[in-house]
Formats: C-alpha cells, structure tokens, sequence
C-alpha cells in the first residue's frame, strides 16, 4: 500500500510500503480523508520529538475493513473517526471521567499499545503516529482509538474530529464549558482557534473576539460569523483592545490555540477576575510561560486541555450531529483540499497559513 513516510526533518514522501494486519484488538482501515494538523507538521519540522522513519497522520477516517481478533465494538463496513485520545478504561483517570489523562496511554512512541509496530517494508519497521499513522491508503488502530460515526456523515468533513476540530471545540465545550450570553477570546485564528469559536457559538457566546497576526485569518472568522470582533495583534495591544470592547472588564473566557509564551500571556492577561483561561496549543516541547500570582490572587482560573477535553466515543457522534443539524460550520472550516500525491504541499500551506483546516482526500 501506499503511505507518507517521514525520515528526517523536512523529508516527507509518499512511498509503497508493506500491507498491515490487525492484531488482537485492532482494527484495519480504509482510510477516506485525513485532516492536515499542526502536530504532523510539528514533528515533520523536528518541533516534537519522535521516532523515525515514521508514517505521519493522526486525523483519519474511513471504513472498516478487517477486525482483529477480540474486537467487540466493530465489523466490517462501519464508518469511523479515529482519535488522538483511547483510554484504558482501567485506570483512576479513565474511570473518574479523564480519558485525555489516561495513564495507559503513551504517545510519540511510534509504536502500538503492546510495543511493537504494525508497518514495514520489505520488512524493515516503520513507526506510526499516535496508533493510527493514517497518512496512509489503509491504517491499524487500536479499536478504543476508534469511534463509529453516522453512515451518511461526509467523512472529509468529520475527520477533524479525529484531532483539531474537536480540541477547539472541546476547549469551549467541555473543558471551559462556556455559558450563554459570555465574552469570548480566542488568541489564534487558525483550525484550532476557529473551532473554539464553533464551539462557544454553540454554547451561545454573545461575544467572540479572534485575536491573530495574520489579516486573512481574522477576516475570514469575522466574514463566516465565528467571531463578532477581531483584532490585528501586528500593531495593536491585543489586551488593551480586549478590555476595550469588554467595557473594561476583560473575557469570561479566553483559549490560546497557539501555545507560545506571548500568547499565553495575552489571553491570561485579557481574561477578566474570576474568568477562564485555557491554554490549548504547544507551539513545540519547549515553551515555558511565566504568570504573575496577581492574576491568581483575582480568582483566575488558569487550565489547560489535551484534545478538548472529550470522551470519544461520546462526544465525537455528538459533534457530528450538531454538524448534520447546521450548528457547527465545518463546510466554512474546510478551506483547503488535497490529493494523496499533495500531501507535502499541504503541510506546506499549513506552515505559511495559506489555509485554516485542510484535508486529504484518498
């Protein structure tokens, strides 16, 4: 079969590779879209550490082809979204609710959940990303990395559920859980960004502000609705502007999908005494963030998020409705679509923001 292997950082090529068999507990794939997400190119630019050669891809979904044995959720013929987040079910976190804390679960290893890998060529290893490796024709994933989906769902639409679309959402939704009639700041216009705004219309935000350095990104939240205000941080004190609009009070809520240490600050710095601020994006492994206790000692709540937050197998079928009944603008999101042979191009575009969420379409 064919799949996008990484070998070394900026090296991505679709290659013909040996075809995977499912082993106990997992599940084979046919992979019909697959979303373009920062945490690919992340590793692809050397940002995150991983092992290598590796096979790309962790927004896939698709069709069941094959199960292994001792799979019980599953058949042939399902329609299915992978996800970033499988928890054990055994553990104090999975068993309190935490799935995204599971403490079975390892990631940037490569490898699958017995500790060995699935795909090779001409026998040699290759490693996979996050129990999916789905930057591939077919993909093996561990069958609780899986959630079914609606048959008449449009999986290149859905498949951002699989990691982006349900972090941003699941920030607002579920993590800040944010209540109607609030202000909302959003630092980071891009996929992540723009799907917290989805999510906090969703839960009847009165007031979103989209912060970003990038004119097109902000403009095109203002035009689809996601936002009602926007601001240019390139020559503008983002929080000042944030305190304007919010007659001096600062946001009930604020989420930073960029994850540097002057984003961070801007959103903690924009969030109002006794407001949320959610740290969603890791722009790499490095970042460190300083915040003064004075924001603490004004009741602040300051949290953070893996994947937003979700429970798959409950939330991701819950997404796809509140998409198939008009509530979730995933048709506006979808600015960007791809051929299997475009897959470089893509993460190119990803990296100079010549898109907001992009797909690949097998």
């Amino acid at each position: 079969m064919r799949a996008a292997i990484c070998r070394g950082i900026g090296d991505i090529s679709v290659e013909d590779i040996d075809e995977p068999t499912p082993r106990a507990g997992e599940i084979k794939i046919k992979i019909a879209a697959v979303g373009v997400c920062h945490t690919d190119l992340s590793i692809l630019a050397g940002h995150l550490p991983s092992p290598r050669p590796i096979v790309l891809g962790h927004e896939g979904a698709g069709v069941v082809v094959e199960v292994g044995p001792d799979v019980r959720e599953f058949v042939a013929g399902d329609h299915v979204v992978c996800s970033i987040i499988g928890g054990c079910g055994r553990c104090r976190f999975c068993l309190t609710g935490e799935q995204p804390l599971c403490e079975e679960t390892q990631f940037f290893t490569g490898k699958m959940l017995d500790g060995t890998t699935r795909l090779s060529q001409d026998g040699a290893p290759i490693h996979s990303l996050h129990y999916q490796a789905s930057f591939a024709e077919y993909s093996i994933v561990p069958e609780r990395f899986a959630t079914k989906v609606d048959d008449e769902a449009p999986l290149d639409k859905v498949c951002g559920f699989a990691c982006g679309v349900s972090t941003g959402i699941g920030a607002a939704m579920i993590r800040a859980n944010v209540t109607p009639g609030s202000s909302v700041l959003v630092v980071g216009a891009g996929g992540v960004g723009c799907s917290a705004m989805l999510g906090a219309r969703v839960k009847g935000a009165t007031q979103i502000i989209a912060v970003d350095i990038a004119a097109n990104k902000i403009a095109r939240a203002k035009e689809r609705g996601w936002a009602t205000h926007v601001i240019d941080a390139t020559d503008t004190d983002a929080i000042a502007a944030v305190f304007d609009l919010t007659g001096g009070h600062g946001v009930d809520y604020a989420f930073d999908a960029v994850g540097t240490s002057a984003t961070a600050e801007v959103a903690i710095g924009a969030t109002r005494q006794g407001g949320t601020c959610v740290i969603i994006g890791r722009a790499d492994a490095t970042v460190n963030a300083s915040i003064a206790t004075t924001h603490f000692l004004r009741h602040k709540w300051v949290t953070g998020t893996f994947g937003g937050s979700i429970t798959p197998k409950v939330h991701i079928p819950q997404f796809v409705e509140l998409y198939q009944q008009g509530r979730l603008d995933l048709d506006g999101l979808l600015d960007a679509r791809y051929s299997f042979d475009q897959i470089a191009t893509a993460l190119d575009d990803l990296h100079h923001g010549r898109m907001t969420r992009g797909v690949i379409v097998m």
